[in-house]
């Protein structure tokens, strides 16, 4: 038995101390982030603008500690790289209209898959080895089984939508233009608000205590747990450190900023005892 105070095991009604960690500059507007499997992570940087398709568009490697790992430039050649998904021994990219699967040992470039009527490709995530793309441009959400990519929902809820959280009975889903989180039940399909007031809603990943974490791009990171109010762990700031697709590992929140183009860690951890739970 042992006190655990990591990932945010708080009490239900307060929110978890958000502590930095460290951060890496020198990146070219990141967008999202994701856990390489090797104890490292991977980062999308889009370079340009984000519907620009100039082929400057590229992926990073980070280790553990936030370093960058050389080459600088991994994968090169893609157009505004945002969202990331793993599937056994491949990385998935979404790339304005088309997603890339890519070699996650090697970086190699495997095919590209367009996806039709595409205007906005944001936030990839994988459940159950297929692969689930968010349309911001034309809220939709698309799916790629490994060799057919379908459009999975069109729903007037999702405009906007962007961040994705697979879950085992039902997809979360963050939306911009309406500011909701969104619960889409996997067999009907049908899409209910869970949660409001996130104008600009970006990223949103489960902590190990059930409760969430959301980013809103312009520059708000907030603590959610389900039925409750968000709570407010960063506020925007002047010069903006912009807020992108997020992810958790562990203990650890880390989190894109496509200005001022760093990558930054955080800690989660409860600071009252009365606030943990016994294992």
């Amino acid at each position: 038995m042992f006190l655990s105070a990591i990932a945010g095991i708080c009490l239900a009604n307060r929110a978890p101390d958000f502590d930095p960690l460290w951060r890496t500059d020198g990146l070219d507007n990141p967008e999202s982030v994701i856990a390489d499997g090797r104890g490292g992570y991977i980062v999308s940087n889009v370079n340009g603008g984000g519907g620009e398709a100039n082929g400057d568009g590229y992926l990073a490697r980070l280790d553990a500690h936030g370093r960058p790992v050389e080459p600088r430039r991994w994968v090169t050649g893609l157009n505004a790289p945002k969202g990331l998904a793993l599937a056994d021994s491949r990385l998935f990219v979404t790339d304005i209209d088309t997603l890339v699967e890519i070699d996650a040992e090697s970086g190699g470039i495997l095919a590209r898959h367009p996806v039709d009527g595409a205007r906005f490709l944001n936030d990839a995530a994988a459940h159950d080895g297929r692969i689930l793309i968010s349309d911001s441009g034309t809220g939709r959400i698309h799916l790629f089984d490994g060799e057919t990519m379908t459009l999975w929902l069109e729903d007037p809820a999702l405009a906007g939508v962007n961040g994705l959280w697979p879950e085992d009975d039902r997809l979360l889903a963050t939306t911009m233009e309406r500011g909701e989180i969104l619960a889409i039940d996997w067999h009907s399909r049908s899409v209910e608000a869970v949660a409001g007031g996130l104008p600009d809603a970006d990223g949103i990943a489960r902590t190990a205590a059930g409760g969430y974490i959301v980013s809103q791009w312009p520059g708000d990171v907030w603590h959610w747990v389900e039925g409750e109010a968000p709570v407010h762990l960063i506020e925007r700031q002047d010069p903006p450190v912009l807020m992108n697709d997020l992810m958790i590992a562990e203990d650890m929140v880390i989190i894109p900023h496509w200005q001022p183009g760093a990558v930054s860690a955080w800690r989660l951890s409860c600071s009252d005892d009365s606030g943990l739970t016994e294992e």
